[in-house]
This record gives structure tokens, C-alpha cells and sequence, in this order.
């Protein structure tokens, strides 16, 4: 691929995507820099909090949570009930589409993972529509807001009390930016590796979506940074880490373990401990944010890793406003990767 064979969009796309580049490995080069330089400090940093139990959160929630999700997505099938009468059933599910757009956050090795080519003589697949996909994914975001009013209404607690949000929005903004460029590299390079070691081919959806419909772009733009974070922070991030959170403080007491602990915090649930948050509910977040991509060959491995590290940030800071703008980030370098595949890459 010669620059002079391209055209001015393509190059600035290529221009736009060498700049994303170039300023993720320097911006990740000074944050690693930093840490290394002050690890004492920003270890000891009054911004991480201290052990506190947020124990509202019950398995009646994370059920709700369910419960008006299945009736959004119900809904949206309802809406595109048209185009599924008139699809190819030989084609995708339509359930896997909505998570075609949810989790582009590995960034993919060039020529890495091309998509399948599918019979040209069959009728689209309603899974393929860009206008499918974003209302999937949006019926996610549309249950989860539900769910969290549903909530909100049972605990008659506030999201701050609830671990929602922290009431501190720079400090959760910086947070997400410099995680985000610290931890990166890592994950990239878990990608790299599982993949060379495993030779499994990364599959995607969403380019295939996008052949011949390059107008939809902002659509699945819209739908993979905004949306898709949004309905995953509050399900993997504040509900499960919260459940946990009651799991670990109230044993194998069925009632706590189903409805949380309803009752107004006191002194004892608010005042924070020594130590630091456990890292197994971390990890339990991780492993099962990861194994929720396990169709998508060997890229549930470094979500794992992502997912155990937005989980310990969630732990550390009680909001999922930083866990959705490391998750939005990522997200987006994966589409403008998507935008490079498919506007500027031969076919």
C-alpha cells in the first residue's frame, strides 16, 4: 500500500490513526515512567479507597437486571420483526448480534482475523443490519437503566451510597485516563501473545456489517463506545462487584444474599478499614466479564485481564464512571483499527 495510491480520506484516516498511535505509546511510555518513579506515592495515594463493604446489592437485582433487559431486547425484536421474517435463517443468530459491537477492545494485529466471506446469493442476515445492532445494544443500555431505577427504588439509597457514582468527577476522569494508558500495553500484549501462541483467527461481525455500508460507521461507533461500556460497567462492574462485596460480608445468609442489606448505612458500613479491597472479587469480575467473549476465539484471555483490573479500579474508587472510560477508550481504538480495515486496507 503506496501513500500516493491513497485518497485524501484515506489518508487522513491513516494520518488520524498513526496520531492515535504515536500519542498512546508516549502517553503510556510517561504513565509507566511515573509509577516506576513514584510507586510509593500513588500506592499511598488518599484518592484509593480503603476497605469499605458496599452490601446493598442482592441476587433480586442482578435478576431485575436480567428480567428488563429480556423484555428491551423483546421489544427491539419487536420493532425489527419485519426484517427477521425476511432474513436468511441460515445466517447469524440474532441474540450473538448485539454482542457484535459490544467488546471491539482488542486491538488486533495487522491481517490478523479477516472476516468470513458469506454466500452473496442468500438474503441479509438481520444480525448484519447496522440498525439491528445499535437498537441490540441500546435495548442493553435501555435494561440496565431500568435496573438500576428498580434499585435505587428497593434500596431507597442514593447511587453514591450504593457504589453508583462517587460524587468526584475530575478525580474519577483521571483515574480512567491514566489507567487506561497504564494498563494498555499489558493488555495489548496478552492479545499478541494468546494469539501467536494459540494461531486462532479473530473473528468480527462488525466488519462485515460495515462492507458496503460505510455510512453506518458512526452507528456502530456510537453503539461499541458509548452503549455497549455503559450496559457492561453497571452489570460486571456495580452490580456483580457489589453482589460480591454482600457475598463476602454476610456468608451464606440467604436473605442478605438475595435482597442485600436494605437498611440505611451506618457508621460501621461507611467508615473504611486499613487494608485494601480483596483482589478475588477482582478477579472473580475478570474471569467472568472474560468467559462472557468466550465466542470470540482466544480474546476472553486478555479481557480477563482487563476485566480484573477495571473490576480492582471499581473497587477503588466506588464509581463506573472511570471503568467506562477505560472501557470506552479501549473500545475506540479498536474502531478506528475497524476504520483502518475498512476504509483504508485493500479487500
Amino acid at each position: 500500500m503506496n501513500p500516493e495510491e491513497l485518497t485524501p480520506n484515506q489518508q487522513a484516516i491513516t494520518i488520524l490513526a498513526s496520531l492515535i498511535a504515536i500519542g498512546l505509546v508516549f502517553g503510556s511510555l510517561i504513565v509507566h515512567a511515573w509509577v516506576l518513579v513514584a510507586w510509593q506515592r500513588v500506592m499511598s495515594w488518599g484518592g484509593w479507597l480503603r476497605d469499605r463493604v458496599y452490601d446493598k446489592i442482592g441476587l433480586i437485582d442482578l435478576f431485575m437486571c436480567l428480567v428488563f433487559i429480556a423484555v428491551a431486547q423483546i421489544a427491539v425484536a419487536v420493532i425489527f420483526r419485519n426484517e427477521i421474517r425476511g432474513s436468511d435463517p441460515s445466517g447469524p443468530v440474532p441474540s450473538r448480534a448485539s454482542e457484535a459491537v459490544l467488546e471491539p477492545a482488542i486491538i488486533l494485529p495487522a491481517g490478523y482475523g479477516s472476516p468470513v466471506a458469506r454466500p452473496t446469493d442468500s438474503k441479509p442476515a438481520i444480525a448484519e443490519s447496522p440498525w439491528f445492532m445499535v437498537g441490540a445494544t441500546f435495548s442493553l443500555v435501555a435494561g440496565c437503566i431500568a435496573s438500576a431505577l428498580w434499585t435505587l427504588g428497593r434500596t431507597h439509597a442514593n447511587p453514591r451510597l450504593l457504589g453508583m457514582s462517587s460524587g468526584n468527577l475530575a478525580r474519577d476522569l483521571m483515574v480512567g485516563v491514566l489507567v487506561f494508558l497504564w494498563i494498555t500495553p499489558l493488555v495489548l500484549m496478552v492479545n499478541v501473545g494468546v494469539s501467536q501462541m494459540t494461531e486462532v483467527q479473530y473473528e468480527h461481525p462488525v466488519i462485515d456489517s460495515l462492507r458496503g455500508r460505510s455510512w453506518a460507521f458512526p452507528l456502530l461507533f456510537l453503539s461499541a463506545v458509548i452503549f455497549a461500556p455503559v450496559w457492561e460497567e453497571y452489570a460486571f462492574r456495580f452490580l456483580l462487584v457489589n453482589w460480591l462485596d454482600t457475598l463476602r460480608r454476610h456468608g451464606l445468609d440467604l436473605k442478605r444474599l438475595v435482597f442485600g442489606q436494605v437498611a440505611l448505612a451506618t457508621n460501621a458500613d461507611t467508615e473504611p478499614s486499613e487494608g485494601y479491597p480483596p483482589w478475588w472479587i477482582a478477579i472473580v469480575s475478570g474471569l467472568l466479564f472474560g468467559l462472557a467473549h468466550f465466542e470470540y476465539g482466544v480474546s476472553w484471555v486478555p479481557l480477563v485481564v482487563l476485566g480484573t483490573v477495571l473490576a480492582r479500579v471499581y473497587q477503588l474508587q466506588r464509581s463506573i464512571l472511570p471503568c467506562f472510560l477505560i472501557h470506552a477508550l479501549f473500545n475506540s481504538l479498536a474502531m478506528v483499527g475497524f476504520a483502518f480495515e475498512l476504509f483504508v486496507k485493500s479487500p
